[in-house]
């Protein structure tokens, strides 16, 4: 199993039902000793009185009585802390918390108090008899209800003198229940941001000189100016404020892209003699020899296949795994660079990415994220990798939603609305109506850290990317041969998938998928864990490429299966587990052989080491 981290410690509402319990268990002590006949305190007490009034008999307290009620407190104590701290470890290993199995463990815990509390409970009362034993378990049960008594008289006075104290003290406050000033501070920062944001697009078209409203309902223009209708249902302007109407102040950061790229020429050369085998073998021995990095070639064929299969590409592992490197290293071994965007926790929607207007310098505020998609559609034949450093730091599918829906879309179709225009806005030359084509050239590869500090991964993210593991460790090898860096052509990229794809020996044809069906059928069956047409899709894509770029189909299956079916059992410790696994390592070797599916039968194993 995963090795315990901090995310098991008591919570503050962990601590607090302790300290109850614990309240509790003085009460009870309390009552016990008020309810003694021969005891401290004098007969006809309050606390006596309580007992009494219940039904219960006068009871001369001994010293076996208070080590039965003592004993019963201490493990009452035992047993709410064990059991608390196991709930904590069902949610750390991200079970459900009343499973058969955690029922189990509670349930052990509980007797385990309970058998140390009578062993130990009985063996003090010695001398045994009867009436002894009796007496000692009658005031053990009036002291608990009578300390029960106690405990919600004392708690509702103690209530009530806080909340008069708390709401004395805020009587011309508003009313906020249990929040502190940090989390009112914080949201009202981020309400106030996103405010900002809303007047922002709210208010674009005013502050370019279009039309809004006035109180008697009369159109002006942002300057207050008024509108006369023609009759036709379009507004004449009068007044505008023709500053507004320059691109350049509005979007400088794309202007500036125009006027470089339109007055530069790419004489850019690509080196195009090249197989997929080749780029293969050359990339992992460029790695190795120049960047000391080492990946072994199921890792490297599996990374440019996938970029045949998806245009999103995770690369998930621990930290200092390579990761990071493999996509920057990639980009400047076929002669380009690679851009790099470090994912921020804080990020929650699309502007994070794309920007936004802001209403009070009158400019788009432009992300280096944007003004790299808008570059790439001035160079149609340069490959565009696009890295989302640490994907997970925030939730993937908040500040990435717009692209994991154009993505599945067909290429020419990619069209990102960035803002609404005015009429007769001139917007900078690759932006015609506020709307961006996503250049086909470009690819999304986001690297994914395993730790307490990332959030996990949907499966609706998972299914549209191709996902690497980056777990093992690889041993160094020696590169001879001299190695050069490549000037590759997008143009030339695909034609290497179109050319593997279109290749019959290396399809994933018909009998292919019927031997593949026994291992998603029998997931469906016993996990129902899904195969959806989109990942039978992306193996097509996919196995052609793996094959003509040195693989074997059975790896490149492998390598689907394993990421895509096995890893959404991760968490799921239902009994039928553990069967269902050793019953599908039994399929996967009666199908493709004992020495099959390698990636496959690893994370099976890991599954099984933790059931």
């Amino acid at each position: 199993m995963k090795k315990l981290a901090i995310k098991t410690h008591f919570t503050r509402k962990n601590l607090i039902f302790l300290g109850l319990m614990f309240f509790y268990c003085l009460c009870a002590l309390i009552g016990a000793v008020g309810c003694d006949a021969s005891g401290m305190m004098k007969e006809g007490n309050p606390i006596q009185a309580i007992g009494t009034g219940f039904g219960f008999p006068l009871i001369n307290g001994s010293v076996q009585s208070y080590i039965l009620i003592v004993l019963f407190l201490i493990y009452v104590l035992f047993f709410t802390a064990a059991f608390i701290y196991e709930m904590r470890l069902a949610k750390y290993y991200e079970n459900k918390i009343w499973s058969k199995k955690w029922a189990i463990i509670y349930g052990s815990t509980f007797l385990i108090s309970l058998a140390l509390w009578l062993t130990i409970g009985l063996i003090a009362q010695y001398p045994y008899n009867a009436e002894t034993i009796g007496n000692s378990f009658l005031f053990l049960i009036e002291s608990l209800f009578v300390g029960f008594v106690i405990y919600v008289l004392l708690a509702s006075i103690i209530a009530a003198i806080i909340v008069l104290y708390v709401n004395f003290k805020n009587i011309d406050k508003p009313f906020k229940f249990f929040s502190n000033k940090a989390d009112l501070a914080m949201e009202e920062d981020y309400l106030e941001e996103e405010q900002e944001k809303l007047e922002a697009q709210d208010n674009l078209a005013a502050s370019f000189g279009e039309e809004q409203v006035n109180q008697n309902g009369e159109a002006v223009s942002s300057n207050g100016a008024n509108i006369n209708s023609n009759g036709t249902g379009q507004g004449v302007v009068t007044n505008v404020n023709e500053e507004l109407k320059d691109k350049e102040k509005v979007f400088p950061g794309l202007c500036s892209i125009d006027f470089i790229m339109d007055s530069q020429e790419n004489n850019k050369t690509f080196d195009d003699d090249v197989t997929l085998e080749e780029l293969v073998t050359n990339f992992r021995n460029y790695l190795a020899k120049v960047e000391k990095l080492y990946f072994d070639k199921e890792t490297i064929r599996a990374f440019i296949s996938g970029l045949a299969a998806s245009r999103l590409i995770i690369l998930e592992g621990l930290s200092g795994t390579g990761k990071s490197s493999l996509a920057r290293y990639f980009s400047e071994f076929i002669g380009e660079k690679s851009f790099f965007e470090p994912v921020q926790a804080t990020w929650r929607d699309r502007t994070s990415l794309l920007g936004y207007y802001n209403d009070f310098s009158k400019t788009y505020n432009e992300t280096e994220f944007l003004k790299k998609l808008y570059q790439a559609t001035f160079l149609p034949n340069n490959i565009n990798i696009m890295v989302l450093d640490e994907l997970n730091i925030s939730r993937v599918e908040y500040y990435f939603a717009d692209f994991l829906s154009i993505l599945e879309y067909p290429i020419d179709q990619w069209k990102l609305k960035i803002l609404q225009l005015p009429y007769d806005f001139e917007a900078p030359m690759h932006l015609e109506n506020g709307i961006l084509d996503i250049s086909p050239t470009t690819w999304f590869v986001g690297t994914a850290n395993k730790d307490d500090s990332t959030y996990t991964i949907t499966d609706k993210v998972y299914d549209r990317a191709i996902t690497i593991s980056f777990d093992d460790r690889n041993e160094p090898f020696e590169v001879v041969e001299d190695v050069e860096k490549i000037n590759l052509s997008y143009t030339k990229l695909i034609s290497l998938f179109t050319e593997a794809q279109e290749t019959k020996a290396y399809q994933f044809n018909k009998e292919d998928y019927l031997k593949f069906k026994k291992l998603t059928d029998f997931t469906y069956d016993t996990f129902d864990v899904t195969f959806g047409n989109r990942i039978l899709h992306q193996i097509e894509l996919l196995v052609p490429v793996y094959v003509a770029s040195g693989g074997k189909k059975e790896e490149a299956l492998d390598f689907i299966f394993a990421r895509k079916i096995i890893f959404k059992l991760q968490g799921r410790f239902e009994d039928y587990i553990k069967n269902g696994l050793n019953e599908l390592l039994k399929i996967i070797n009666d199908t493709y052989g004992n020495d099959s599916f390698k990636n496959t039968k690893h994370e099976i194993s890991r599954l099984l080491r933790k059931l």
